[in-house]
This record gives structure tokens, sequence and C-alpha cells, in this order.
């Protein structure tokens, strides 16, 4: 599978309408072309209060393209953009990539998230993106395959998927998302992470001839009512 990570930069004041707008009529169209939606979500922390951001999962770049063009020719879409758009359009720019999974991606192995829904609260979802040093991105999805991904579940973690750019971003990146019950669990479970001497031994291991990422970004994401992953 291919992941196409979107994110949408919308105009002032625009939000709800826009999430509106998915909500009752683009998702539903949705899934009647055939599209895969992974996760819909709005920003929490560290993201600018007039972002979306939505996760699409391809077979092929040839069904992408297809089912694009069924989208965008689908009845009563030129109208309803038309109606929701009379006083101006809801979407500054829209940036996306398209991410290859790394042979542990969990989404893409069926791994489930979590606990159901039912009975619990939407998770908050982290998305964490590595600019490995030039070079390094290799070394950087071995020590998540090879150790850290078995590790953040020892402390339990809980782990989306693992991926890297196919098209759009760039050749140095590995991006990832978490989810948790809430910023203070994701504190104490970071904190016994790096705290944990096992940790400690393969990081340095791993740098022995220098860092091999030079820096992170996180984002801390809501989900939406209608996203398959809450």
């Amino acid at each position: 599978m291919l992941y196409e990570l979107r994110r949408y930069e919308v105009m002032p004041g625009k939000l709800p309408a826009l999430t509106e707008r998915f909500a009752d009529f683009t998702v539903p169209k949705w899934s009647g072309v055939g599209f895969r939606l992974v996760g819909f979500w709005t920003p929490d922390i560290g993201v600018p209060s007039t972002e979306l951001t939505y996760m699409l999962a391809w077979e092929s770049l040839e069904e992408r393209k297809e089912k694009f063009e069924t989208w965008h020719a689908a009845p009563g879409r030129a109208e309803r953009w038309a109606a929701s758009e009379k006083d101006g359009p809801l979407v500054k720019r829209v940036h996306n990539m398209l991410l290859e999974p790394t042979a542990f991606c969990q989404v893409d192995r069926k791994v489930p998230v979590g606990d159901p829904i039912e009975g619990r609260a939407p998770y908050i979802f982290e998305l964490r993106q590595y600019e490995a040093m030039p070079g390094k991105l290799r070394n950087v999805v071995r020590r998540f395959g090879d150790f850290t991904s078995d590790r953040f579940a020892h402390f339990g973690f809980r782990q989306v998927g693992y991926w890297t750019p196919v098209i759009g971003g760039h050749s140095h990146m590995l991006i990832y998302m978490l989810a948790w019950e809430s910023h203070d669990e994701r504190a104490k479970k970071f904190a016994a992470f790096r705290a944990d001497p096992e940790r400690e031994r393969v990081f340095s291991e791993s740098e022995k001839d220098g860092q091999i990422v030079e820096r992170v970004s996180t984002a801390f994401l809501r989900p939406s009512a209608f996203s398959p992953l809450r």
C-alpha cells in the first residue's frame, strides 16, 4: 500500500465549514468511489488552528489517479463546492506526501492501534517527523525496526505506523504516528522510555560514528467524529 498524508491550510474562520463539508459530503462520497480513509484530524497542540490533516491509503499510484479522476467528476461535487464557497474559498493551499510503509508499519500490517472506541474517549494522535542526517535515514529506520518499535510497545506506546516519503517531503525523512489517552500519559511513558538503560545502550551504539537524527518535529492532532482512527 501507499499512504497519502494531506495537510490543508484553511482560510481564516473557515475550518468549521470545511470540516462540515468533509463530514456530510466528501467522506461519504469517497466511500462510494472506493477511497480508503485512514484518519482525519483537526489541530490540538503544535499545529496552526487553521489546518486539518488526513491520510488516505492506495494500492498503487494508478489506483489513486483513477479514483481521484472519478471523484472530481462525481455528481453533485461541483454544486456542493460552489454552495460551500459562495462567500469565498475554504482552502488556502494543500500539501501532500505519498508515503511508503516500513516493514514494521502497524497500520499496514493491520495491527490494532489500541482498545475499541466503544467505552473510551478518542485518542490524541502525535505525528512525528524525523529528519535524518545526510545518508543516515537507513540507520534511523533500522534502529526503529530493530529496537525502538519493540521498546515502545514494552512501555505501552500505541503505534499507528511508520513511513518514508515516495513523493513530496525529502529523501532523509521518517514519519510516524502515536496515539495517547492524554498528554499526561504521553509524558510519563516517554520519561520511562528515555530513562531506560537498554535504550541508552542501543542509541549510543547506533551513534558511535556520529548522530543520525538532525531534528524532530511533533504535532498533536484530534480525530474528527468520522475518522476511522479514533
